[in-house]
């Protein structure tokens, strides 16, 4: 009898064939925050048509997929290293989605052996599924949705990187049509703004160097991107004829506001930005808080293009 993962059989080498090393999860703003304030993607029970749906396993859901047309999930892009996430694990096929388009695939990854009818082993060195091991190298196939589902925690200790990602325009798993990412299609910028703001305003330093680093090919690196997004919406529609001019003053009002921005009070966050006496007083003071918080005292922002 054929196995259920024949269908996504690949050669590797082939098309459809890719390097397995980057896996990632993407979630919205506010879901994001939460995870920088909790350390960690928390694992939850399986809600949607799975066949797990009536277990009592709880995974955290992270995929190698990019998205060209946007990401169903969300804009905040934490991404992790396939060889940390694999190591001392067991794989199980769990089942193919074909409401997907195109059709999705999802395995398991738990530590411990798990003896159920719902689930069965899966061994990518032997198996001609999605999924291959070969000479220490795992290859996916890249021509469908890839799922994996870890049986713990993810913890952001792990976390290689952090992007900032576009919506899609027509599809958001979570919210559906009430999204506001995917009615008002946020850029970059404006994204990175909202999370470095709740960084910022409540002193996580977990991504730090998630936000610091950069590909080779970009011109700027995360902070840059974060920081023009959060300085242009801090500042717009902000008049600055406010009494505060020293330097102390300044910061603790802009702290103040990046608390409630980073908490979507957005015109309570620039009420308050409106007790400083100019622009270049908040653009002083922002970048004087960046360069505490990050322990850079000469950072400047370099231009995101």
């Amino acid at each position: 009898m054929p196995a259920e993962w024949d269908r996504f059989k690949f050669e590797i080498g082939g098309d459809n064939s890719a390097e397995l090393t980057i896996v990632r999860h993407i979630a919205h703003v506010p879901h994001a925050r939460r995870i920088v304030e909790d350390g960690r993607i928390k694992a939850g029970l399986v809600y949607d048509e799975s066949r797990l749906n009536a277990s009592r396993i709880s995974v955290a859901w992270v995929s190698a997929n990019t998205w060209a047309l946007g990401s169903i999930y969300g804009t905040v892009e934490f991404q992790f290293a396939w060889a940390d996430l694999i190591a001392g694990q067991k794989i199980y096929w769990v089942e193919v989605m074909t409401g997907y388009r195109p059709h999705a695939y999802r395995l398991l990854l738990s530590k411990r052996d798990i003896q159920s009818n719902l689930i069965v082993p899966y061994d990518p060195a032997k198996d001609e599924g999605p999924l291959r091991l070969k000479d220490g190298k795992h290859y996916w196939n890249a021509a469908y949705t890839s799922e994996f589902m870890i049986e713990d925690d993810l913890s952001l200790d792990l976390c290689t990187g952090i992007n900032f990602v576009m919506h899609h325009r027509d599809y958001c798993r979570p919210f559906g049509s009430e999204c506001d990412d995917r009615k008002n299609q946020p850029r970059p910028q404006r994204t990175g703004g909202r999370l470095l703001s709740f960084v910022l305003g409540n002193g996580q330093h977990i991504l730090d160097e998630q936000l610091k680093s950069k590909e080779a090919w970009e011109p700027s690196t995360k902070l840059d991107t974060a920081y023009g997004g959060l300085e242009h919406s801090l500042s717009s529609q902000v008049q600055f004829t406010g009494p505060i001019i020293e330097d102390g003053g300044c910061q603790d009002v802009v702290r103040g506001s990046l608390a409630l921005y980073g908490g979507d009070q957005v015109e309570q966050a620039r009420n308050l930005l409106a007790l400083i006496s100019s622009k270049d007083n908040f653009t002083k003071a922002l970048k004087e808080i960046v360069r505490v918080h990050f322990g850079d005292t000469t950072w400047e922002p370099k231009a995101d293009f």
